[in-house]
C-alpha cells in the first residue's frame, strides 16, 4: 500500500491546493523544514556517536550487536516529540486526506480556515489521548515481559511497536474526521484495523529519518497510503462536510 501511495503521489500530486490554506500554511510549512533540520542533525550526532565507539571499542560489527539499543535511534519520536510534530504538520495531513477522497470518491475538500481550526482541536485531544495511552500499554507491556522473563530482550521493540501503532493511529484518526466519527469511535475503529495502523506508523517513523523535509515526507505518505488503505479495507459512509 505504501508503494501505490508513492505511486499516487507521483500521478495526483496532491500537494496542490495548499495555497489555498494562506498564510497559515506558509507558516507551518518553515515550521516543519526546522522541526526536519533539528531531528536530522540529532539523527547526524547520534550516528556519529555511534561510529565513533565502534571505532574506539574496536569491535566493528560486533559492538551493534552486543551495544545497540533501540533508545539510541528513538531521537525522533522520543517521549511527546512525535504528538508536537504532528501538531504542527496537522494542516499537511488534513489536507492530503481530504485530497486522496476527493480524487478517490469524488467529496470535495474543505479549505475554510474553520475546518482547519476543527481539525487542530481535534489533533490536540487526540494526541493527548495517544499520549496517555502510549505511556499506559508501555509500562504494562515491560511489566508483563518482566514477569515472563523477557524484558531485555523485547521491552524496546514491543515499545516501537506501540509507537508506530499509536503514531498510525493519529494519521488514521484525520480519515474518520473527515467522516464525522468522534474521537472514541476513531479509537475503536482503529483497534479493529491495528496492521494498518502499525505499518502507517512504523513507515512515517522511518521516513522521518531523511534529511530535513523527511517529517513532510512522513506526513504526506503517511496521510495517503493511510487513506487509501482505509478506503480499499474499511470504507466509511459519506458524513457531512466538515465546517
Amino acid at each position: 500500500m505504501h508503494l501505490e501511495g508513492y505511486e499516487f503521489i507521483k500521478k495526483h500530486r496532491p500537494w496542490q491546493g495548499m495555497d489555498k490554506y494562506s498564510w497559515s500554511a506558509r507558516v507551518l510549512l518553515l515550521a516543519a523544514v526546522v522541526l526536519g533540520y533539528y531531528f536530522f542533525k540529532d539523527a547526524f550526532l547520534t550516528a556519529k556517536e555511534l561510529i565513533t565507539s565502534a571505532t574506539h571499542v574496536q569491535a566493528g560489527a560486533g559492538f551493534f550487536l552486543t551495544d545497540f539499543s533501540f533508545d539510541k535511534i528513538d531521537w525522533a519520536l522520543h517521549g511527546t516529540k512525535k504528538y508536537i510534530i504532528l501538531i504542527v504538520l496537522e494542516i499537511f495531513t488534513f489536507h492530503f486526506v481530504q485530497k486522496v477522497l476527493e480524487i478517490q470518491t469524488g467529496r470535495p475538500p474543505s479549505y475554510k480556515f474553520s475546518a482547519f481550526i476543527h481539525a487542530e482541536k481535534r489533533m490536540l485531544k487526540a494526541s493527548l489521548l495517544a499520549w496517555i495511552m502510549e505511556i499506559i500499554f508501555t509500562v504494562i507491556a515491560k511489566v508483563l515481559l518482566g514477569i515472563i522473563g523477557l524484558k531485555f530482550l523485547l521491552a524496546e521493540p514491543v515499545t516501537l511497536l506501540i509507537q508506530f501503532y499509536f503514531l498510525g493511529f493519529i494519521i488514521i484518526d484525520n480519515y474518520h474526521e473527515c467522516f464525522g466519527l468522534k474521537l472514541k469511535e476513531s479509537s475503536k475503529r482503529t483497534r479493529e484495523v491495528a496492521g494498518i495502523a502499525v505499518a502507517v506508523g512504523g513507515v512515517a517513523y522511518a521516513l522521518m529519518f531523511l534529511p530535513v523535509v523527511g517529517v513532510l515526507v512522513a506526513t504526506m505518505i503517511g496521510a495517503v497510503t493511510a487513506t487509501l488503505a482505509m478506503e480499499r479495507m474499511a470504507p466509511l459512509a459519506p458524513a457531512n462536510e466538515i465546517v
